[in-house]
């Protein structure tokens, strides 16, 4: 076939740029150090709808692939500078998760050969003088598979991304709700805690709180599942716990209500395994209720006590049986107790045995009295577990009993500071998500000094009211959002997001003690830099833990004597009086 018979290719800088067809099957590449050799394939392949570039050698041909990635690649193997097998490695490393077949079109015939073919990356070979038909059709059964190669791909870019977007999500929520609900606990320092949560979200719930008389109470929860479904019950139980004991509320009543808001709140297939604890400031017994978890094991100077589950879980009855009463063990110095969740129990080795079955007794054999057995504990569930991940959420806590590690001094009237003080703090652009807690701020200032009983009631009031001036005046979220669970998921990852890219604002906080005669006040006032909002949706709003939104203000509103905002929302000021 002579040149003149067809068009002449225009030919720059060694490109050679086919005139594409009507219906293109794309962009191929054809290398070969023969010029006939390639042109004539280039026209075949014209005729066969696709573009074509000619490359004379291996390295020329990596140059074109970077400059237009082809769709498809015919390959020669014997070339100067550099072979068809060593250009095809490089091609198909640039190529990555990208699919572009190549097919090498070679004169030789020995095994040896073939084979190398296969191991640089070639996905199909015929050997010269070839026959037109035959290309063509292993043409089109290549381009099936490297289309079919391309939609998986491209299906799982997009699932990727999703899944990245997924986690960064999840991540920003778990953080917002860790600040919300695990931050707030006391005395951490005194514990022995371990949390593994199996997913982002932990199912599994701790809280601590101080008790009027000195003591503390402790609850660790267990959500049926786990992930953000089971986390977000976790919030009205936060509420409700840390409110009523910080009243003095009794087991009893705390547990009956919450019981009362898990049922009204969640669906029937779920519910939280509970066991509570409260150890008075006397330090002579802890007071117990175990709902469905793991029993909890007292170390004595005795020996082991099992307190095992005697009631059923918070949120399946209505109301709790007159018999599942808490109950009450005498406790001494140096006896210690052990809490955990399922989760560690039936955590399984490589061969699928549970830890309870294999590990778990004789760690608390070789519990000694006086002694922690959580480092222990913990090797052992190493050991056990191997590179296993847990499938549920673990918690673990270990607390010793020795009532001086969590009482205080009872606050009398006498005990309240006699001088006033203010304190102030101004909050800017990002910073405005970095709130640190009052203790932190106040305590090394000796400023809650004699205040220890209103401490918690006064982190609340400005973390709740701050919360409202950051979100509502500055970011300008809608509460109504957190109506139901993904809206109060979709409501903190806004608010993550917003922070995140740079809000700008400034929320004022100033906190002043005023002495009294009888009674102390702490007046809270905080304003922000936004455009305001209506207030007026909260006038009604009581306090009501199973209401995703609007609890805020109202558990505010029941701690303190006022709680008045101006016009326009963004200035309050709350007045608490001193116990």
């Amino acid at each position: 076939m002579s040149r003149d018979a067809h068009p002449s290719p225009i030919r720059e800088s060694g490109i050679t740029h086919a005139v594409a067809p009507v219906d293109s099957r794309g962009l191929a590449l054809v290398v070969d150090d023969e010029p006939t050799n390639r042109r004539l394939l280039a026209r075949m392949l014209k005729k066969e709808g696709f573009d074509t570039l000619e490359a004379e050698s291996g390295a020329r041909a990596i140059e074109l692939f970077e400059q237009s990635p082809p769709d498809i690649v015919f390959m020669d193997v014997m070339m100067p500078v550099m072979d068809g097998f060593e250009a095809t490695r490089r091609i198909k490393a640039m190529a990555g998760f990208d699919f572009v077949p190549v097919i090498f079109l070679t004169a030789l015939h020995d095994e040896k050969s073939l084979v190398q073919c296969t191991e640089s990356g070639g996905d199909d070979f015929l050997t010269k003088p070839f026959n037109f038909s035959i290309l063509k059709a292993r043409i089109t059964a290549m381009e099936r598979v490297r289309d079919l190669q391309r939609i998986i791909a491209g299906k799982n870019r997009e699932l990727e991304q999703l899944l990245e977007q997924d986690r960064q999500e999840q991540k920003l929520a778990e953080r917002v709700f860790s600040r919300a609900v695990n931050d707030r606990n006391v005395h951490t320092e005194q514990f022995g805690l371990v949390q593994r949560p199996a997913t982002t979200f932990n199912g599994d719930l701790v809280l601590t709180q101080d008790l009027p008389d000195g003591g503390v109470r402790i609850l660790l929860g267990d959500f049926t599942g786990h992930g953000l479904a089971a986390a977000i019950g976790a919030l009205p139980v936060a509420e409700t716990f840390r409110t009523m004991t910080r009243k003095g509320v009794d087991d009893e009543q705390v547990l009956d209500e919450i019981n009362r808001k898990l049922y009204r709140v969640l669906p029937p297939e779920r519910f939280m395994a509970a066991c509570l604890v409260s150890i008075p400031g006397s330090g002579r017994e802890i007071r117990w209720w175990n709902g469905g978890m793991p029993s909890a094991w007292l170390r004595t100077q005795e020996g082991l006590q099992e307190l095992a589950s005697h009631a059923l879980p918070l949120g399946i009855l209505p109301e709790l049986s007159d018999r599942e009463t808490p109950r009450r063990v005498a406790v001494r110095r140096d006896d210690r107790l052990l809490m955990m969740s399922d989760g560690l129990l039936e955590a399984r080795d490589p061969g699928g045995r549970m830890f309870m079955d294999h590990g778990f007794a004789g760690v608390l054999e070789a519990w000694t009295h006086g002694g922690a057995v959580l480092p222990d504990l913990l090797q052992a569930l190493e050991e056990h577990c191997a590179d296993q991940r847990p499938e549920d959420d673990v918690a673990i806590l270990e607390t010793p009993l020795d009532p001086e590690l969590f009482s205080r001094p009872p606050v009398s009237r006498e005990r309240h500071p006699e001088g006033g003080w203010t304190w102030s703090l101004t909050l800017e652009d990002e910073r405005l998500g970095d709130l640190p807690s009052l203790e932190s701020a106040l305590r090394p200032l000796g400023l809650l000094d004699g205040l220890e009983e209103d401490a918690g009631p006064l982190e609340t009031i400005v973390n709740e009211l701050y919360s409202n001036a950051l979100e509502h005046g500055v970011l300008r979220l809608d509460s109504p959002m957190k109506a139901d669970p993904d809206g109060f998921c979709n409501y903190y990852q806004e608010r993550g997001r917003r922070l995140a890219e740079g809000c700008r604002g400034r929320v004022d906080v100033s906190v002043a003690y005023e002495p009294g005669e009888t009674h102390g006040m702490l007046r809270v006032k905080i304003s922000d830099s936004g455009p305001g909002f209506d207030t007026q949706q909260w006038d009604d709003v009581s306090l009501d833990t199973t209401r995703p939104w609007g609890r805020g203000i109202a558990l505010v509103r029941d701690l303190c004597d006022a709680v008045v905002f101006d016009d326009s929302g963004s200035r309050v000021e709350a007045v608490y009086r001193c116990r």
